[in-house]
């Protein structure tokens, strides 16, 4: 079992705290008007007191719906590797409660090439847990399939898109866990030095387009020619992949923590954006 190291830092460390917190934020959070059925989402994973506001609109989209499996990539902050890392745990652990991993199809998972990064990289991994105490909250009973993504290039986008695809039928939701751009000298990342807020907002909407068009080449290509510090990058190009033609896209929320501070001296972005299908 796999028990918190982040509780009571990254997000409260009640069950009571968090689930007052969560709904606080679904409760401000705006209901979007959603046509099809949610199938995918990216969703922010910095400190919930920064990125919760963010996330919480694309949680709100899926609140109560019949959904028992949920696929979370996250990037690795702590381990580099090739390919993906399949959980090995049978439980994860938050003070809200346990979550079952679907071990049959992490099983699976790891028997394929690409899927043999290291098994302890989930021990660590804030961008994993940063989604359970949301999903905790606004859903029933569910497992969850929890996957770290390393350095991921090329055709294995598709190849891990379409393995990952195979899984996923009407009750499952995919999550790609990212932030957007990590801006200032804390991060290396100082492109610009003057209308941070606006050039910010520039930056992180021209990787977003990308994503909302489904133009997975295009999204590439933008990263290259900006080098924008989106951490989960890789995860967001293997959601693509697995939703390419198959699923509209649209921005729930855009917000950054310099927006929140009142200081743009270092800021993260958050986005929430959700992926549907039509019924």
């Amino acid at each position: 079992m796999r028990k918190s190291p982040i509780a009571g830092s990254w997000y409260p460390g009640t069950s009571g705290e968090i689930k007052t917190l969560v709904n606080k934020f679904l409760d401000n959070a705006d209901l979007a008007d959603i046509k099809g059925h949610p199938v995918g989402m990216i969703a922010p994973h910095a400190g919930i007191q920064f990125s919760g506001h963010s996330a919480a609109h694309g949680y709100k989209a899926v609140q109560r719906l019949k959904i028992n499996r949920v696929i979370i990539m996250g990037p690795s902050h702590y381990f580099p590797f090739k390919g993906v890392a399949v959980s090995g745990e049978d439980i994860y652990e938050t003070p809200v409660g346990k979550i079952e991993v679907d071990r049959k199809i992490t099983d699976d998972l790891y028997s394929q090439p690409l899927f043999k990064g290291p098994r302890n990289a989930e021990i660590q991994e804030h961008s994993l847990e940063m989604q359970l105490p949301f999903l905790q909250v606004v859903l029933d009973d569910f497992k969850i399939v929890p996957l770290v993504v390393g350095d991921v290039s090329g055709l294995e986008y598709n190849e891990i898109a379409q393995s990952i695809k195979r899984h996923a039928d009407e009750n499952t939701l995919i999550i790609a866990s990212s932030d957007f751009t990590h801006y200032g000298g804390r991060f290396g990342y100082v492109p610009f030095k003057t209308d941070i807020k606006k050039n910010l907002e520039d930056l992180d909407h021209g990787a977003i387009e990308k994503i909302l068009e489904g133009d997975f080449n295009g999204y590439l290509k933008y990263l290259d020619k900006t080098g924008a510090t989106i951490c989960g990058a890789r995860p967001i190009g293997i959601l693509m992949k697995i939703f390419e033609k198959d699923a509209d896209a649209v921005l729930l929320n855009y917000m950054t923590s310099g927006e929140i501070l009142g200081d743009f001296t270092d800021s993260v972005s958050y986005a929430s954006i959700l992926f549907t299908q039509s019924q």
